[in-house]
């Protein structure tokens, strides 16, 4: 989606919520902190002022009759994402208090009311509570908050609507996420929709942290100039991490591990790059490496075998298995996980979503934030990605009134695009090290080129992708005979699942 904001309009969004944070966070998604940033010109308040005084343009003609809308979704903060689309009051944190000030403002414009129900996704509760109320034609829910993961089956179950037919829904005004919305078409065909009106999908996007402190100590130069000049690529990062590996006597820890990562939290080594196997599909999508294309009928194509993304793939596996470049670290319920091993200073890189910034509070050093590597200079712009897990909106086929649903998921993303997208950005990155210009600017084009792999998001794939993730650390090659292998089988999956969309 095209979203740019000039850095001046941005400080003064944020005036707002350095003035008004509370000391602390409502609950582990949802974190606030007093800073200090540079004060706006008259001229960016004004701009600010038209910016907040824009109304959403659909409002007119429409009463709900105070029908309240039921939400399925993810629960409240889940993985440390702001997932909720409701908020039960004011409590002063920023955010909360934003969405309840949308929410109020469209129930007073259409006269109805919103609540949710969180069930967890990982687990399987959630499709276990939606799958039975489908078969059954029960209309317990107005709205799904849906995973990619279930698209391809909400689809072919016939649980869901086509959203091109609902005229209520803007599909092609700029407050939904374009990217996504042509990555996730078949048959030109949209079943789900994105936008900022759930803040898992801005919460969940993958970028890169860097230790700024340690850059410095390296004498290396911060790399904001390299992305705005369009030549930050995989072989710049290349060589940042090989600058940033130390290992000091300590153990390699190059994969396979045996067992739990065996990383030594009293060592002295220093990694150019953690992070843990899923940042590899990341990194494959930043560089336009796809597994699924699709072709001038909106029609899948498998992608997977094209010389670009083995080359990439390759390319990975050359870079992230040399010891010391990079360290694996998945061991999530021990001190051998990424998100300690950054923040205590033993990482020049991370690869994370934007929502691990939130435990880097009690970091000493300084750290800043840029998008994926582009695979060369010559590739036209940044991209980014989410998992396979995080949520989209769609509408189920039991709902009997699909027009008011549509006009209200509509309302509700146009009122988040325009008046909390950059209040949350803001909320996101105030820990240390991220009150900057640069780093602001850095994450507005991260999300600009926010979207998805069909072949990742509907779990095409399968253990194939799974294999080539698992692979690259471990500086296995054999790309094209792995996926030659496998071709068939997906190819007739996705076949199956482009008939579907009709």
């Amino acid at each position: 989606m095209k979203h740019s904001v000039p850095w001046i309009l941005v400080c003064a969004l944020l005036l707002p919520l350095m003035a008004g944070c509370s000391s602390g966070p409502a609950d582990p998604g949802e974190t606030s902190q007093t800073q200090t940033a540079a004060p706006s010109s008259p001229d960016a308040s004004q701009t600010a002022s038209e910016e907040e005084a824009r109304d959403y343009p659909y409002y007119a003609g429409h009463d709900f009759g105070g029908k309240n809308f039921h939400f399925l979704n993810a629960p409240r903060a889940y993985w440390d994402m702001f997932t909720s689309v409701t908020a039960d009051e004011m409590n002063g944190e920023v955010i909360n208090d934003a969405v309840f000030e949308r929410n109020s403002r469209i129930s007073e414009k259409l006269n109805c009311s919103l609540s949710e129900e969180g069930f967890r996704i990982s687990s399987g509760e959630y499709w276990d509570e939606l799958s039975p109320l489908m078969l059954a034609g029960d209309p317990k829910y107005d709205v799904f908050c849906l995973p990619y993961r279930y698209t391809a089956a909400s689809v072919t179950g016939g649980y869901i609507l086509n959203l091109d037919e609902l005229a209520s829904m803007h599909l092609d005004e700029s407050w939904w996420n374009q990217t996504i919305l042509d990555a996730t078409s078949l048959n030109r065909r949209h079943y789900i929709a994105s936008s900022a009106a759930h803040f898992m999908s801005v919460d969940g996007m993958w970028c890169l942290y860097f230790n700024q402190s340690l850059m410095n100590n390296l004498q290396l130069e911060l790399p904001y100039d390299t992305v705005r000049e369009g030549k930050w690529t995989l072989d710049r990062l290349a060589e940042y991490m090989k600058a940033g590996a130390n290992l000091n006597g300590d153990s390699a820890f190059t994969p396979p591990y045996d067992g739990r990562a065996q990383w030594n939290s009293g060592g002295s080594s220093v990694y150019g790059f953690t992070s843990y196997t899923s940042v590899f599909q990341k990194l494959l999508y930043g560089m336009e490496a796809h597994m699924v294309d699709k072709d001038d009928e909106d029609k899948m194509e498998f992608a997977a075998s094209s010389e670009h993304f083995i080359d990439c793939c390759t390319r990975l596996a050359e870079l992230f298995s040399v010891p010391g470049q990079y360290l694996d670290a998945n061991d999530d319920d021990g001190f051998s996980y990424n998100l300690n091993i950054f923040p205590s200073g033993r990482a020049l890189f991370l690869g994370g979503e934007l929502k691990d910034a939130q435990v880097f509070r009690e970091m000493e050093d300084e750290f800043g934030v840029v998008p994926l590597p582009k695979f060369n200079e010559s590739q036209s712009r940044y991209f980014t990605t989410l998992d396979f897990q995080m949520m989209t909106f769609a509408i189920p086929y039991t709902q009997a009134a699909p027009e008011d649903a549509a006009l209200l998921l509509d309302a509700m993303s146009f009122e988040s695009d325009t008046k909390i997208l950059d209040l949350f950005l803001g909320s996101r990155i105030e820990q240390k090290g991220l009150r900057n210009e640069n780093s602001v600017e850095m994450l507005h084009i991260i999300y600009e080129g926010l979207g998805i792999d069909l072949g990742e998001a509907f779990d095409l794939f399968g253990t194939v992708s799974t294999d080539i993730k698992n692979n690259i650390p471990q500086g296995i090659t054999e790309f094209a005979s792995l996926i030659e292998r496998n071709k068939k089988p997906i190819v007739k999956q996705m076949n199956k699942l482009q008939d579907s969309f009709t």
